[in-house]
């Protein structure tokens, strides 16, 4: 008699520890919007004579050791965009590929953007 008592706690013990119950609802998480500078960047005058881009070198981030630039997006987070870079002065880098000259880029510091943070621009009321 014992024995089955002793059976039927432990089964019973399982069957409510497997019994499903919806998760606990989290709150979602508010990323802090950061303000950051930004560069316009305007087809064709911030064009060289090849028809490539050209940006301030401070505007590349190297993530992973991979170059690459933040741009804002229409919906005002900053995204990860490779770029391939030619030609380099102190000042400006030639952008073989990864950027078009119609898009908007995050100026530095970086240390709290990463790719999806929200940015808004200073140039915004």
């Amino acid at each position: 008699m014992r024995r089955e008592a002793w059976i039927l706690g432990c089964l019973f013990l399982a069957l409510n520890a497997c019994e499903r119950r919806p998760p606990t609802p989290t709150p979602p998480v508010v990323l802090p919007v950061v303000v950051r500078a930004t560069l316009t960047l305007q087809t064709p005058a911030d064009l060289d004579a090849h028809g490539d881009v050209v940006i301030p070198m401070d505007a590349i981030v190297r993530r992973g050791g991979i170059p690459g630039v933040f741009v804002l997006s229409d919906h005002g987070l900053a995204r990860f965009r490779l770029v391939k870079i030619g030609t380099t002065t102190t000042e400006k880098a030639q952008i073989l590929s990864g950027l078009s000259g119609d898009e908007t880029l995050v100026l530095p510091p970086f240390q709290d953007v990463y790719d999806g943070s929200p940015v808004r621009s200073d140039k915004q009321p």
